[in-house]
C-alpha cells in the first residue's frame, strides 16, 4: 500500500456537493539517498524544486482546511493502473506495426505512421479501460486524520 501525506487547502462546493482540495508535495527519490551530494542525478534534482499536486476528494465532516490527511492506493490498483497506462498502448503500437508488416506492402515510413496511429488508439482504449475499472470511488482511499494520528 502506498501512502502520501497531504494538506487540505480548501473546501469548495461543486454541483451541490462539497469537495475537499488536497495538496501533496512530491519529493525526489534522491532526497532519501545518502549519496545525493556525490551523484549527478542528485545535483540535478536539487535544482528542481519539489512539485505540488492537487487532488479533489469528496468532503467528510471531519475535514478542515490546513489539516493533514493521508491518501493511499492499494498495490493492486497501482499495478493495474500501470498496466493499463503503459502496456495497453505499447501492445497496440507493436501490434499495429507487426500486422502492417505481415499483411500489407506499405513502406517503412507508412508502417511507422500506422504504428503511431495504433498507439493513439491504444491510449484512447486505455482511457476507456481506466474509467471502467477505476471509477471515482467514494472516498474509501482516504484515511481520516484521527485514524492516522491514532496509528502513530
Amino acid at each position: 500500500m502506498i501512502k502520501e501525506t497531504g494538506k487540505i487547502i480548501s473546501i469548495k462546493e461543486l454541483q451541490g456537493e462539497k469537495i475537499a482540495v488536497i495538496e501533496c508535495i512530491s519529493k525526489s527519490a534522491c532526497s532519501g539517498c545518502h549519496n545525493q551530494n556525490s551523484c549527478g542525478v542528485g545535483t540535478v534534482s536539487k535544482s528542481h524544486s519539489d512539485k505540488t499536486h492537487h487532488f479533489e476528494v469528496p468532503f467528510k465532516e471531519w475535514m478542515h482546511v490546513d489539516e493533514a490527511i493521508e491518501l493511499q492506493i492499494t498495490n493492486r490498483d497501482l499495478i493495474s493502473s500501470a498496466i493499463i497506462a503503459y502496456l495497453v498502448p505499447l501492445v497496440f503500437f507493436i501490434g499495429g506495426a507487426v500486422l502492417t508488416k505481415e499483411f500489407t506492402s506499405l513502406s517503412e515510413g507508412q508502417m511507422i505512421i500506422v504504428a503511431v496511429i495504433s498507439a493513439i488508439v491504444g491510449f484512447l482504449f486505455a482511457r476507456v479501460l481506466s474509467h471502467k475499472y477505476f471509477p471515482q470511488k467514494e472516498s474509501n482511499n482516504i484515511i481520516s486524520a484521527k485514524a492516522r494520528n491514532n496509528a502513530q
